[in-house]
């Protein structure tokens, strides 16, 4: 074998070596590239009911609020809470009451147009922001919602009834506003919404005993 046979041979194994050591890497590459991506998608999320974690779904919202400013496009949010929870959890158990709150998030998640979006704020309670809406369109998707649960209290014949008090809030960007701010003042509003559900239920009560 002459010198540059074995010469070209040794260059052809050094380039064969070369090339799968780089195969190897950028495999590695792409392993870890996914791997990071499914880190942030859990680390994204709450793990009982797959919405947004609340530290995720502020950041989104401040990052929509920033956008009603400079593009002059309403931002509303819609603050959720489990009517009669903790009754529930007394009453059936708190798996019980994980499994509500899992639906009411499955529910939430298909009701809401693409670029709505919800988390977690704590416990029982949501917030679901709706980009490019005022409080008219918001409402119509939370009724749509609502009408969801009763589907769900018919079909599935649960021991406890399903139901939600909402408080909507709608940012026009005309003055500054704390993302803390504009979550109280849904929050207030939901307050409202279920003291005015509980009046309407003990008026109903009366009419029956009456």
């Amino acid at each position: 074998m002459g010198k540059n046979t074995r010469k070209n041979k040794i260059t052809k194994t050094r380039t064969i070596v070369k090339r799968n050591i780089l195969q190897r890497k950028n495999k590695e590459i792409v392993d870890l590239k996914n791997e990071i991506s499914k880190l942030k998608k859990y680390y994204s999320k709450d793990n009982l009911t797959n919405t947004f974690n609340k530290s995720n779904g502020i950041r989104r919202l401040q990052l929509e609020l920033n956008r009603t400013i400079t593009k002059n496009a309403p931002t509303t949010i819609a603050f959720i809470d489990v009517d009669n929870m903790k009754a529930i959890n007394d009453n059936f158990g708190h798996c019980s009451g994980d499994k509500l709150l899992f639906s009411l998030g499955s529910v939430i998640t298909s009701s809401i147009r693409k670029d709505d979006f919800v988390f977690r704020f704590g416990g029982d309670e949501f917030v679901i922001v709706f980009p490019n809406a005022d409080k008219e369109q918001a409402t119509k998707i939370i009724r749509r919602i609502q009408e969801s649960i009763s589907a769900i209290n018919q079909k599935e014949k649960l021991p406890f009834y399903i139901s939600i008090s909402y408080g909507i809030s709608e940012y026009n960007g005309n003055t500054k506003i704390k993302i803390n701010e504009f979550i109280k003042n849904a929050d207030i509003a939901m307050y409202q919404n279920k003291n005015l559900n509980k009046a309407n239920m003990n008026q109903e009560k009366n009419l029956v005993l009456n």
